[in-house]
């Protein structure tokens, strides 16, 4: 597995652990609804919702750190691409099964 793959995979499982703070059993349809809306009409206030894994108050961990426990260069920028985009994707498919699941 190549290191870029591996920092998808792990940015991925991050970002789907990440996706799972944002609705609980105590969310609303109507605020689902919006999630989901927002999110298919790219309003930046619902996008805005989604952390930066590699930065800021969301990262839990420096990169070091990071890099430590995947065993990844994340001080290649290649890599660290990965890493937020596998975040992304995993943070919004589990925010929107969350949310169609609130909804159904």
């Amino acid at each position: 597995m190549t290191q870029q793959s591996k920092a998808y995979k792990a940015g991925y499982e991050r970002g789907v652990a990440a996706g799972s703070w944002i609705l609980d059993g105590n969310s609303s349809a109507n605020e689902a609804a919006r999630i989901i809306k927002g999110y298919e009409d790219g309003d930046p206030e619902i996008m805005d919702m989604a952390p930066s894994p590699l930065s800021g108050e969301w990262a839990g961990e420096s990169i070091p750190e990071l890099s430590d426990r995947y065993d990844l260069d994340l001080d290649d920028d290649d890599v660290a691409t990965d890493f937020e985009d596998g975040f992304s994707d995993g943070f919004w498919e589990e925010v929107l099964r969350s949310a169609r699941a609130v909804v159904a």
